[in-house]
């Protein structure tokens, strides 16, 4: 039994793709301990369209963190209206802070203080246990822990609609060959390796591994234009998948037979999904924040000095590093990926 009883959960984990990758986790843990609570999880527009189908979570609030006096107004009406046992919050921020002060909750429950700011600690009321920096999705882990729930499963099991299904299966059955995805930009310029490294490498799979180039995606221009660049210094043509619903980001991932990606929300949804990803890191710690529990081999980290001892784990970023990763590294984590993990969507 879990040390807190729990009939009314309310999770607040509001954004970023990647995180709420790891609050899904959570929640998943989470049944373990109370797998009849009624769980209510606060959210933005796009994490909630990557999580709207996932059995175990029997409410949803969305809300616009950008919109103005009257959307926050009613986010707190729709919140005042319940009474919650226990809220976790696995987020710092100041309008995580405004929202915890909205919910009624016997036990609001956040970071130690080390780990707090913009008002987490003050509006808090229970608190996990200090610890050293570990990977981010350990650290949401750490709620479920403190809760005295073991033997939780680590798993995100990301659900799609027969029809979803259906729109996959058309997608990739126009294309020929089997795909491997190529995530070209993140949220931070810094994170994201060259275009001309990703034209190179997209040109070997295609005319050595017999294998087709996509460029997975959002609808942004910023992204466009990237994508552009590469396929300009491209001889072969690599599939535009820049598309507006993440959820068909999603599924192009999961279509995919091994997917390339820096630092950001994608490769996170690639790795829970189980396709073997090539994680190109430099600016951020991949300790703290690269594929968790998987595809180690695959990593290329130029974030460590080489030959020097491993320091903790930290957020400290360090510039200038996703320079040091070369095309010929990451074709040969490609290989090893091709090799070593098995195609498990071949396709008559």
């Amino acid at each position: 039994m879990p040390l807190i009883p729990a009939k009314k959960i309310c999770l607040i984990r509001t954004s970023a793709i990647g995180d709420t990758v790891h609050a899904l986790g959570l929640v998943n843990a989470l049944k373990k301990g109370y797998p009849d609570a009624h769980l209510t999880w606060v959210l933005q527009s796009i994490p909630y369209e990557m999580v709207m189908h996932q059995p175990g979570i029997d409410r949803f609030i969305t809300f616009d963190r950008k919109g103005g006096f009257q959307d926050w107004r009613n986010l707190r009406q729709r919140l005042r209206k319940d009474h919650f046992d226990l809220a976790i919050i696995p987020q710092a921020s100041s309008k995580t802070s405004m929202i915890t002060l909205f919910t009624r909750a016997g036990i609001r429950l956040g970071f130690d203080f080390k780990r707090s700011r913009e008002f987490h600690w003050i509006v808090t009321n229970r608190h996990i246990e200090p610890r050293p920096m570990r990977h981010v999705q350990d650290q949401f882990f750490e709620f479920v822990e403190h809760l005295g729930i073991t033997d939780y499963p680590v798993e995100w099991n990301f659900h799609f609609t027969d029809e979803e299904r259906q729109w996959q299966q058309f997608f990739f059955d126009s294309i020929d060959r089997p795909v491997v995805g190529f995530v070209v930009a993140s949220a931070h310029p810094e994170k994201d390796w060259s275009p001309a490294g990703y034209a190179e490498v997209m040109d070997h799979v295609d005319s050595r591994l017999n294998l087709q180039p996509m460029i997975i995606g959002g609808p942004s221009a910023g992204e466009r234009q990237i994508a552009e660049q590469i396929a300009d210094r491209c001889r072969c043509t690599p599939v535009f998948a820049l598309e507006k619903p993440i959820r068909r980001t999603m599924l192009q991932l999961d279509g995919s037979r091994l997917i390339v990606s820096p630092d950001t929300g994608p490769l996170h949804i690639a790795v829970a999904l189980n396709i073997p990803t090539v994680g190109l890191y430099g600016y951020s710690d991949p300790r703290r924040c690269g594929p968790f529990r998987k595809f180690h081999d695959l990593l290329i980290d130029k974030y460590k000095e080489p030959d020097m001892p491993s320091p903790p784990i930290t957020r400290k970023v360090k510039s200038g590093r996703m320079q040091r990763i070369t095309t010929a590294e990451v074709i040969g984590k490609i290989e090893l990926g091709l090799k070593i993990y098995p195609d498990r969507r071949k396709r008559d």
